[in-house]
């Protein structure tokens, strides 16, 4: 009778263990449909190099200082390995660390079926108890990040474990994209000890990640190495195959002014090529005139992110709407394209540019001496010092520092200073290391600096403008910007089921951030430029349509059969054939327009 009541509990004592059921005519859904993201007959193997600007202040995924240039790289491995994905190329979601999903009637409330392959770099499984570390470690102030505090507030209500590989999701609110909002990481629960000293203790701990590579060496101001994991869970998932293929990833601490450099002598393999003028002038040494090097600018559709000069609202010299004015309209876009650039850029004037969120009608405000002048006079400044400065009543100068984390910028900045002078407003400039001014950014250090953004799929407004961020420092909302207004627009934006109410939100919000004028938006162009070593391969299409970076989808792969070629050809200064096919246009972007 005993042991016969003990069996009727079980199934009592489980239940309550996990908090939550399925429901009884749930229906699940994959997508098992779409090509791979990389090629599946890519090679395995070899050793990838690549610069680093700077060597990181932190491992940990969460907390301070854990949004410096090291974090794509850390976040590729771990937080970007969540339930599902968008495909990079179709833009249907995938199953990722989950297989299945369901979404329920009230768009708010979503089952996912782990897969029960995935496994921790340790060896432990993943399970949805993980996901629900990851629910309370966002909530936590242990953490010491307000961005995840309130995006839990804001999106997840709640997360539950229905068994080991059964998880429930619930949402603050219904969703026009529940796949997209109520998304997850995990977090490993047997491997973190969260209390009021984790920001410390973890400060220099190598994440344990369920992707494919583990941080193995770091040498600090030199070198970080990932190795990938033996018999990595899912490296014959559909999905997963021909991506992550070199064996080892070293990230090398290197002057990113100089990263050409160490690219000719062979030190990294592959190199971005962001200045128009390194592209248009210096693409023509030996290794690329030989074959042993190629270069590349491929084509891709992808929303542009936050980047351009932005001032501190906080700054007493910024306060004023109208002086902000006037940086806009001395801004010399035209000028810096033409004369640096090749006039290969776009000039950007939305905070949702490349989306249909991005309002239609803005226009950039455009260089325009005489409307700076007038919105000068308005801000109080009318009349030149000495020096030529204008001075305000006060006998305050029109004076401000810009930050900025890249010597490269040096040359841009130094015209804007001199378009800036010639109207009697000082740009002081300082350049601080990359780390650094990033972070003087994010703690709002600053008066005008220079940072940028990658984009999502979907505009993110509420990290940036939410005026719930002011208060607080470290976050994305670096110039402290947010009124009642603003936040109601967001919050349409974020929850409401009617896209066309989301769209005027959307508009709306744009608009005003536009007159604001604390944000002069730069310049984008549809394609990536870079160099790399012939021994690197890619894919036909090279990369997948949304690629932003290389870190959000790494289908290359070495071949040592090449890779012996190239170092037989270098020795012997033989000519492997100049590769003359420059431009990459998988998509008929570039066609598109040019056709316009």
């Amino acid at each position: 009778m005993k042991k016969a009541l003990l069996l009727l509990l079980i199934p009592c004592l489980c239940a309550a263990a996990f908090g939550a059921s399925l429901p009884p005519d749930i229906k699940w859904e994959t997508n098992m449909d779409d090509p791979p993201i990389g090629d599946p007959n890519a090679l395995k193997g070899g050793v990838f190099y690549m610069d680093m600007e700077d060597y990181p202040l932190t491992f940990r995924l969460m907390g301070p200082n854990s949004n410096d240039s090291f974090a794509g790289w850390n976040r590729a491995f771990t937080m970007d390995l969540t339930l599902v994905n968008l495909h990079p190329t179709t833009d249907r979601f995938i199953p990722y660390l989950a297989t299945h999903w369901s979404i329920q009637q009230d768009n708010q409330t979503i089952y996912y079926k782990l897969d029960p392959d995935a496994r921790w770099s340790d060896g432990k499984p993943v399970t949805a108890d993980d996901y629900v570390f990851c629910w309370e470690m966002m909530q936590s102030p242990h953490i010491v990040d307000p961005f995840y505090n309130n995006y839990v507030k804001e999106y997840l209500k709640s997360v539950e474990m229905v068994d080991e590989h059964t998880l429930k999701i619930v949402g603050q609110n219904p969703s026009w994209r529940p796949l997209y909002d109520y998304n997850l990481f995990p977090m490993p629960r047997h491997a973190i000890k969260l209390g009021p000293d984790w920001v410390k203790e973890a400060n220099n701990t190598f994440q344990v990640a369920a992707g494919p590579y583990v941080v193995t060496e770091a040498v600090a101001g030199q070198r970080i190495v990932f190795s990938r994991i033996k018999d990595w869970w899912g490296i014959d998932k559909h999905y997963f195959k021909g991506m992550f293929n070199v064996e080892k990833i070293v990230l090398k601490v290197l002057p990113n002014a100089r990263s050409l450099d160490f690219f000719k002598k062979g030190d990294i393999s592959l190199d971005y090529v962001n200045m128009a003028k390194i592209w248009a002038e210096e693409m023509n040494f030996d290794a690329i005139k030989k074959g042993w090097a190629h270069r590349k600018r491929v084509f891709l559709r992808v929303p542009s992110g936050i980047s351009g000069l932005h001032m501190n609202l906080e700054a007493p010299i910024f306060k004023n709407k109208d002086f902000r004015k006037a940086m806009q309209y001395l801004f010399p876009f035209e000028l810096i394209n033409s004369k640096l650039m090749y006039s290969s850029y776009y000039r950007t004037v939305s905070i949702a540019e490349g989306t249909e969120y991005a309002n239609p009608n803005l226009k950039p405000y455009g260089f325009d001496p005489q409307k700076a002048r007038e919105h000068l006079a308005k801000a109080g400044f009318a009349k030149r010092g000495a020096d030529g400065i204008l001075l305000n009543e006060k006998g305050e100068r029109a004076s401000f520092t810009l930050t900025y984390g890249d010597k490269q910028f040096e040359r841009h900045a130094t015209v804007i200073q001199e378009v800036y002078k010639k109207a009697g407003v000082e740009m002081l400039l300082k350049l601080l290391d990359g780390a650094t001014a990033f972070n003087r950014g994010l703690e709002r250090k600053y008066e005008m600096t220079i940072t940028s953004r990658t984009a999502g799929f979907y505009p993110e407004p509420n990290q940036y403008f939410h005026s719930k961020f002011k208060a607080a420092t470290n976050n994305n909302n670096i110039w402290g910007f947010g009124t009642p207004e603003t936040d109601k627009l967001i919050e349409t934006y974020m929850f409401d089921l009617d896209k066309n109410k989301r769209l005027d939100a959307m508009h709306k919000l744009d608009e005003i951030i536009y007159d604001e004028a604390f944000y002069i938006p730069f310049w984008n162009a549809p394609y990536i430029r870079f160099i790399y070593w012939d021994y690197l391969c890619w894919p036909k299409n090279f990369l997948p349509r949304r690629t932003q970076q290389l870190t959000d989808w790494q289908v290359f792969w070495i071949d040592p059969a090449k890779e012996a070629r190239l170092k037989e050809a270098m020795a012997k200064n033989t000519d492997l054939g100049e590769d003359t096919e420059v431009d990459v246009d998988p998509y008929g972007i570039k066609k598109a327009m040019e056709s316009k």
